[in-house]
Parts: C-alpha cells; sequence; structure tokens
C-alpha cells in the first residue's frame, strides 16, 4: 500500500512537470464593438455558410481587393445592428489565433447582396452560435481558445488518441469515440467502457459499451488485475459557454463477468463551470516561465458503482437494485450485501486546472497540463507537443477510495493525432 507522504511526494513531482518554459504567441486584434448596439454569431448552418464563401470567393475574383478566401477552418461571424431594421452590419471570418478579416457596414451588401444579407441576418431561422468574441474589450487570447475547444470539441479535422477518436463532417458535427472517462477519474481501461456517439460543438450523445480493461503503463498496489466490468447503455453531455453536463447509465450482465464479483458503474453524471484567465508568466531572458492560459472548472460529479456477486448457480445479486439473471419463474433474488457498501459512491467535488503554453506557429501549444479531483481519483497530466500532429500525454492517478476494484495509483501513457483534411 502506498503511504500518505509518498503519495504527496508523487503529486507535488508530477505537477511541478508545468514548469517550462514557453514561447510567445501574438495573435492580431480585430475592431471591438458594443454588446448594446449588436447581436452577434457563428453561422453553422453549413448550406448558408457556403453561400457565403462562394459570395466571397465571387468578389474577390471580380475585384481589387485584400480579402483572402474564406478557409474550411474558420469561424464565420455574422452582426447585426440592434436598431429597429435588424439589419446585417458586418461578416467576419477566420480565428481568434489568426485574427479576422471584416467585411464592414456597406460592404456587406456588395459582397453577398441585398436578399443573401437578409437572409444571413435572420438568425432565429437556421442553426447558429451565439458568441461574445467581438465584444472583447482585451486583448485577443488564443490559448484560452484552444482550452475552451480541445475540452469537448476538437481544432483539427481529424484526431486520434488513447482517449478519444473524433472524425468531423465540416463546422457542424462528426462523429465520437471514446475510451473511459478522464472527467470521471478514470481514464483509458480504468473505466470498464468505450462510447460511440454523434458529435457537435454544443453537445454530444451516443451508446455505452463494454470495453477491454488493457493497462497503459504500471498499476500500483494490492490486486491490481481487478478492473471495473462494463455494461450497455448511453450517454449525453453537452457545453454552452462556461457550464458543461454530462449523464451516462449502464445495464449489466452476467456474460459480461469474470470471477465472483461484477464491479461496474450503473449511474454517472457531471456540471461545473469554468474560469478561463491569461498568464503573463515570469521573464527569464528571451522567454517567459508560467506564459499562457489556466481554465479552472469546478463542480460536482455524481458516480454510482454497482457491487455484484455472482452466485454458484450463476445468479447475479447487485448491490444497488435486486436483480437476477436465468432465475426460475417465481424464484426470488435476496439483496447482496458486504463490507464494500461504503465504497459505492464515487461522488463529491469536481474541480480541474488545465494549462496550454504560448501557441506555436499560432495552432498549438508546446505543453499542456492538467491538474483534477474527481471521483475516485487525484489526476496529475501532463502533455508534450511533439508537433501540431503528435502529443505524448503522461498521467498519473493516485486513488482515494479503497476497494479491490481500484489500484492506489497508476501511470499512464498514451498519444494524440491531430490530422487535417486540406
Amino acid at each position: 500500500m502506498m503511504n500518505t507522504n509518498t503519495r504527496k511526494v508523487l503529486l507535488i513531482a508530477l505537477t511541478l512537470l508545468i514548469t517550462i518554459p514557453t514561447v510567445w504567441a501574438q495573435p492580431k486584434a480585430p475592431p471591438m464593438l458594443d454588446p448594446r448596439r449588436f447581436d452577434a454569431w457563428t453561422v453553422e448552418y453549413e448550406p448558408f455558410r457556403l453561400l457565403i464563401e462562394n459570395a466571397v470567393e465571387e468578389y474577390i475574383t471580380l475585384n481589387d481587393t485584400d480579402l483572402p478566401p474564406i478557409a474550411s477552418t474558420d469561424n464565420v461571424i455574422a452582426v447585426r445592428s440592434k436598431s429597429g431594421q435588424r439589419q446585417l452590419y458586418q461578416i467576419r471570418y477566420g480565428t481568434v489565433s489568426d485574427g479576422y478579416n471584416v467585411i464592414d457596414n456597406m460592404e456587406v451588401k456588395w459582397v453577398l447582396g441585398a436578399t443573401l444579407a437578409q437572409t444571413i441576418s435572420e438568425k432565429e431561422t437556421y442553426y447558429h452560435l451565439d458568441t461574445q468574441e467581438p465584444y472583447e474589450t482585451t486583448k485577443h487570447r488564443p490559448e484560452i481558445d484552444y482550452l475552451e475547444v480541445e475540452s469537448f470539441w476538437t481544432h483539427t479535422d481529424l484526431q486520434i488518441g488513447t482517449d478519444r477518436l473524433v472524425y468531423l463532417f465540416g463546422k457542424s458535427g462528426g462523429i465520437t469515440v471514446e475510451w473511459g472517462n478522464e472527467l470521471f477519474g478514470r481514464p483509458y481501461g480504468e473505466a470498464g467502457y468505450a462510447r460511440f456517439g454523434v458529435i457537435t460543438p454544443i453537445f454530444k450523445l451516443g451508446v455505452q459499451v463494454p470495453s477491454p480493461s488493457v493497462p497503459l503503463g504500471f498499476r500500483a498496489g494490492a490486486e491490481t488485475d481487478d478492473y471495473l466490468t462494463g455494461g450497455l447503455g448511453g450517454f449525453g453531455a453537452f457545453k454552452y459557454k462556461v457550464l458543461y453536463g454530462e449523464l451516462f447509465f449502464q445495464s449489466l450482465e452476467a456474460s459480461l463477468a469474470s470471477g465472483e464479483f461484477i464491479n461496474s458503474y450503473d449511474l454517472g453524471g457531471l456540471m461545473n463551470l469554468s474560469f478561463n484567465t491569461t498568464l503573463s508568466g515570469i521573464k527569464m531572458g528571451r522567454s517567459r516561465l508560467f506564459a499562457g492560459a489556466m481554465q479552472i472548472r469546478l463542480g460536482a460529479v455524481i458516480a454510482r458503482v454497482d457491487h455484484s456477486l455472482i452466485t454458484d448457480d450463476d445468479r447475479v445479486v447487485f448491490q444497488n437494485l435486486k436483480r437476477s439473471y436465468n432465475v426460475a419463474a417465481g424464484d426470488t433474488t435476496e439483496e447482496f450485501t458486504n463490507g464494500d457498501a461504503a465504497s459505492l459512491e464515487e461522488s463529491g467535488l469536481f474541480f480541474r486546472v488545465d494549462y496550454a503554453s504560448p501557441l506555436i506557429d499560432k495552432t498549438f501549444p508546446k505543453h499542456e497540463a492538467a491538474f483534477q479531483v474527481s471521483g475516485p481519483s487525484i489526476m496529475t497530466q501532463y502533455t508534450y507537443n511533439v508537433s501540431k500532429g503528435l502529443g505524448i500525454p503522461l498521467t498519473v492517478l493516485v486513488y482515494t477510495k479503497d476497494n479491490e476494484w481500484t489500484p492506489n495509483a497508476a501511470i499512464l501513457v498514451g498519444f494524440k493525432l491531430r490530422l487535417d483534411q486540406n
């Protein structure tokens, strides 16, 4: 068993991994608007977005202008006046990292045409996302944009890693495959399940299925061969501005189990708020220590492990619910209780801090780090991004729950590939 002093030393050592010198990246800032006078939103409806792209491309072809074409990775932001006419005032496109190109005021009708400009101004009739980007009163913070997007969505067309796969169909949606659940304190095979579903910038929805409990590193402590067993179920999650929520459930079948017991999550929920800030860092020569951005998430997590017994006649007796498997008609199942009942709940405070160093070439940070307290574990994670396309995360878990399906600690290694289609 790992004593308290050893755990503290391990946590401190891994937390210090974020102390790495980094470089600056200085994006350009677009003009600001008064939120009392204008509405702003991103055009997410693909047919309307394509019409805007075609109109801008045609305008560039026919006119002497410095405007570049709209790239597939650009955000397209529409701005509408709050005056009585509610007219389209502005189109801006680009990214927070690279800055935005602005088609302003009267030019909007010249570029888009009166009909398309009026259609885009009626945001209530198509899929859009409100944005505060044009109202920022401070300098733009690309590292915060990176953290906010990566926590739910993805910056690239295709992301493949040991924790998830995300493939995007344009900017409006895609498919996701997730292994384990890092936010619940059990990444990779530690959770015993995988997820398959659809994902958009604001929600994801799908099914959960059992997955192999393949260790991706070292697990320390007694009975480390015992893993949680996955079941069949579903999940849903959403992210809207600073609010994140998630809920999942699982059922269990005896055929999924090995040994005398089945241990599986049957219910879980998470809710948290996020707060972002930039870090100017400490000047050290031409670089700065701790420069970049930090995101703090605070909330609560609810999780329940169903600790169940397989009897000699293949009956499954559940701790949380009275259910049975292959039981003759009229037979009854007694509730199974033992000394582990107190370990069933893995609920409590959710606290997470994410850090990203300044972006290289305005696209990716060299260093990322996270510290998290959630459910059964305290997690410290450091990711070294070799390039824009490849990142290597190292995760250390120190478990706070003492039961037979949880080790004392685990050190896990993974990878993350980010690929663009164009």
